[in-house]
């Protein structure tokens, strides 16, 4: 009901179901990952998904926790010189409806018939190797 948190519940959202699953990366010169040595020019792939979920860079990071301090720090639109030109785009977008939402239903809820109870909800996800979707996703409206 805050929304003053809506940026940073975004960005959690972002943090703990990134879009993206992970990037291809090419190794400019050799590097040792781990136990592993990895030649110059070896490609790599970057989970961020599992870069979002660090203990190490958030705390209790299976939580989701609108509130979290350091949310925005997720990988879920790369870094750097690999970022998503449409990040800003796509957070507008996102703030944008869901503003319009919330100025019209008073109550958004997980349809619990078609992916359990809280606590124990089943989801179905589309098939591919990069990115992460949801094949469907059921909700319940109470309209203003």
């Amino acid at each position: 009901e805050d929304r003053s948190l809506l940026g940073n519940f975004i960005e959690e959202c972002l943090r703990i179901e990134s879009p993206v699953k992970g990037d291809f990366r090419l190794s400019r010169v050799p590097v040792t990952i781990g136990d592993q040595q990895l030649g110059a020019g070896t490609t790599v792939m970057v989970i961020n998904g599992a870069a979002n979920r660090d203990p190490r860079r958030f705390d209790d990071p299976d939580t989701f926790d609108p509130e979290r301090k350091n949310a925005r720090q997720h990988l879920a639109f790369g870094r750097g010189i690999h970022s998503c030109p449409g990040a800003p785009l796509a957070r507008a977008e996102t703030r944008v409806g869901l503003e319009r939402l919330l100025d019209r239903t008073s109550d958004i809820r997980i349809s619990e018939s078609k992916h359990g109870p809280a606590g124990d909800r089943r989801y179905q996800y589309i098939p591919t190797y990069i990115l992460r979707g949801l094949t469907e996703l059921h909700l319940e409206f109470d309209v203003r």
